[in-house]
């Protein structure tokens, strides 16, 4: 990042100046995937992100040297983005082949396995970030649309896989959102005072209607965290499809929500 000034004494968050700051405040941001981000067995993957997109968020939350917790790693962007910005990170994946890429891609430890049981082998207050995109639900196992026919065309993944302890195997939405506040609350106590959640998610279509989880997850969180607001991340080069024409509107979700949570101190937290 390029230095745009003084940093300010009082900021204890992050190594940023206050333009640096200010310009990530926006509440909107265009990250496409970057060519050199990509390899065959990272666009596996049917749900990667850009490092570079996280690495934004990253200098903003943390200092350098402090530890970054991904829970839903894939094929380990996270970590890399740690890396790049001198950050140390912890990774947990459920799938192997998966876990197997984000070893390959970086040297910060990456834990295979059920998450509902890893977590409990990680130090209490160690994090000062934790900074995911769970599953949107089961929107990967939806019927067939024209993105994954493309994806089935080349050879790659249309789902995760097929393991009943992945939360995006849930058939029903409210056990979906209770295993994922169960999730987002036993990290609570993984985070340092003060540290910020950051949940990539999306609102998805479900039978004809749009399901608000990136509106519910805020509602779920309220006892473990403060909600911040949120900062929609475009993608500009999907492909337009003509859903629904000509007989009724249905979105082309090109967006994402990068929701924003603090934590909220325990004092607070048992009131």
């Amino acid at each position: 990042m390029k230095d745009s000034g003084s940093i300010d004494p009082r900021n204890k968050l992050n190594a940023l100046s206050g333009k640096e700051w200010i310009r990530f405040t926006k509440s909107w941001f265009i990250a496409d995937g970057k060519s050199s981000d990509i390899s065959r067995e990272i666009d596996l993957h049917p749900a990667s992100f850009p490092p570079s997109m996280i690495e934004d968020f990253i200098n903003f939350f943390t200092k350098p040297g402090e530890k970054v917790l991904d829970p839903f790693l894939g094929t380990g962007s996270t970590l890399v983005a740690c890396e790049n910005t001198g950050r140390k990170g912890v990774g947990i994946e459920l799938y192997p082949k998966y876990a197997k890429t984000a070893k390959s891609r970086t040297n910060f430890p990456v834990l295979e396995g059920d998450l509902r049981k890893l977590l409990c082998t990680l130090d209490i207050n160690s994090f000062s970030l934790c900074i995911t995109s769970p599953p949107y639900w089961r929107i990967l196992k939806k019927k067939k649309d024209y993105n994954q026919q493309e994806r089935l065309e080349k050879g790659l993944d249309l789902q995760y896989g097929q393991n009943p302890l992945d939360l995006g195997m849930i058939e029903d939405k409210e056990e979906f959102l209770k295993e994922l506040t169960d999730t987002f609350s036993k990290i609570h106590a993984l985070l340092t005072e003060g540290a910020h959640l950051i949940v990539f998610i999306q609102n998805v279509r479900d039978k004809g209607e749009m399901i608000p989880l990136a509106f519910e997850l805020p509602l779920r969180l309220k006892k473990w965290y403060s909600f911040l607001g949120e900062r929609v991340w475009l993608q500009n080069q999907k492909t337009l499809r003509p859903y629904g024409y000509p007989y009724s509107f249905v979105s082309n979700v090109h967006h994402h929500f990068a929701l924003i949570f603090k934590k909220r101190s325990q004092d607070l937290k048992q009131k």
